[in-house]
């Protein structure tokens, strides 16, 4: 190869990575733009509470204790909800207080690194052919998507848990098989371990990719090599058992604090049982067996039996065909007392399965219900929501969907390779765990920069603005 070749390879590399600086810096300053303006506009959102997340945060930045604060002022200690968010919500604290401003600007920094990582993970996923617009086509629809941009002005876990999805995802298709495999498994394991801090569904993402990745890798080794089955395996598990002591030693640390505090080891929350019993119980099952006038669940039946469970044995069908006249407010002492957090969650999972096993096919057909609802282009038309604006969402979703498809179609073999591991590991794991316990369009927000990167193999770059790799190759040729 001539002097001459070389410095022309070295332009064309160099332009190419000039544009791909640039683009990004587009994204992220438009994602401040964008995301920015949403957070603060809408700042009083942030004052709800509905998960209790602000109130544990603001517990832990006063006492120390990751807890609640009774109305008698006493410091109650909490597994109830994944650590991690309350955790960073508590480092915001100015005066003993949560700012709505502080969260707003926690929920745009996510944001923007949502859409940062979404374009560098479609950099490394992407077909070469796509150049830099696939990327940042794939960013900029996670930047302006309906689902991400409602979810940002509440204070839940989807920004944060969406955020770290993107940046699995990156890591994993730009340095699987490009650095050492001690250190990527290392990585991957404590960016998973984060995950599952952030919601604990991601566990079972986490095992079903280590587990799917080790069979791709020993039938992957027998295509290449002439390696016995035996050491094929040992070299498939040594960084999947990486990632896996990595997983199992921060739940280990959770369950423990939680032995120690609560007084019960518990690995998740003590939630689970209550999401459960949400999406099975009579008054639910009712509603799908006849329906109602506008299509939606009434759960205040549900809610007022729910409160009344220490009067009568939720176990039973009795209970709750029982006509209570009206929510409980206060429970009798004598059951408070012996009530812990983790027996009223376990009286709820037992609640739960009691209805499961009375009525089988009907948590059959919930279970269709439930997928369907995670993965429903149309948002439920709740009151408040205005008709016109749910409309435009469906409409949207249904067009990203479409694309999605034609994106996996495209790809062909290429989306059942390793690269797309997490991809599909990702949607199996959403689908199967909300097939279960309660459902809703938001529980989907994680996937939807994987949505937007296979929806952005579909759709064909325009001819102006963003420069291929594939251009900057031609325009350095010399000659």
């Amino acid at each position: 190869m001539t002097a001459e070749a070389n410095e022309c390879d070295e332009k064309s590399v160099g332009r190419l990575q000039s544009n791909v600086v640039r683009v990004g810096l587009l994204l992220v300053v438009s994602a401040i733009c964008v995301r920015g303006t949403v957070c603060w506009y809408s700042l009083g959102q942030f004052s709800a509470d509905p998960d209790a997340y602000r109130a544990i945060a603001e517990t832990v930045g006063v006492t120390g204790t990751f807890g609640l604060t009774a109305v008698s002022g006493e410091t109650v200690a909490t597994a109830f909800r994944p650590p991690l968010y309350p955790l960073a919500l508590s480092l915001l604290l100015v005066d003993q207080r949560l700012p709505n401003a502080a969260i707003a600007s926690l929920h745009t920094v996510l944001g923007v690194l949502t859409v940062l990582f979404t374009y560098l993970a479609g950099l490394s996923m992407l077909p070469k052919k796509s150049g830099l617009w696939g990327p940042g086509l794939a960013a900029t629809l996670v930047l302006m998507d309906p689902l991400l941009l409602k979810q940002s002005s509440v204070v839940m876990t989807e920004t944060f848990a969406t955020t770290l999805v993107c940046i699995v995802l990156w890591w994993w298709a730009t340095y699987r098989g490009r650095t050492h495999e001690i250190v990527f498994a290392i990585v991957l394991g404590g960016l998973l371990s984060i995950a599952f801090l952030i919601r604990p569904t991601f566990i079972a993402w986490a095992f079903l990719l280590i587990s799917t990745s080790v069979v791709l890798e020993i039938f992957g080794l027998a295509q290449i090599t002439k390696m016995t089955w035996k050491k094929r395996v040992i070299i498939a598990a040594i960084p999947s058992l990486i990632v896996v002591g990595v997983l199992v030693a921060v739940v280990a640390v959770w369950t423990v604090r939680n032995l120690r505090s609560v007084g019960h080891p518990v690995w998740a929350t003590t939630h689970g049982g209550y999401t459960l019993l949400l999406g099975n119980n009579p008054s639910f099952y009712d509603y799908l067996r006849s329906g109602s006038a506008d299509g939606k669940w009434d759960s205040e039946s549900f809610q007022i039996a729910y409160s009344h469970r220490y009067d009568g044995d939720p176990t039973t069908q009795e209970f709750w065909q029982k006509s209570w006249k009206g929510p409980r407010e206060i429970q009798d002492p004598a059951v408070v007392e012996v009530v812990t957090e983790h027996s009223d969650d376990l009286l709820a999972y037992e609640a739960a399965k009691a209805v499961i096993g009375r009525q089988p096919s009907m948590f059959v057909w919930a279970t269709g219900v439930r997928i369907c609802r995670l993965w429903s282009p149309f948002p439920q038309a709740l009151d408040g929501r205005k008709s016109w604006l749910v409309t435009m969402v469906g409409f949207y979703s249904c067009g990203l969907y479409v694309a999605m498809f034609i994106g996996c179609f495209k790809l062909g073999r290429a989306f059942w390779t390793s690269k797309w591991l997490p991809v599909l590991t990702l949607f199996v794991t959403l689908s199967a765990v909300h097939a279960v316990y309660w459902s809703n369009i938001r529980m989907r927000a994680p996937a939807v920069p994987a949505i937007a990167l296979l929806a952005a193999c579909a759709i064909p770059r325009l001819r102006v603005g963003v420069r291929t790799s594939s251009d900057l190759e031609q325009e350095a040729l010399c000659g």
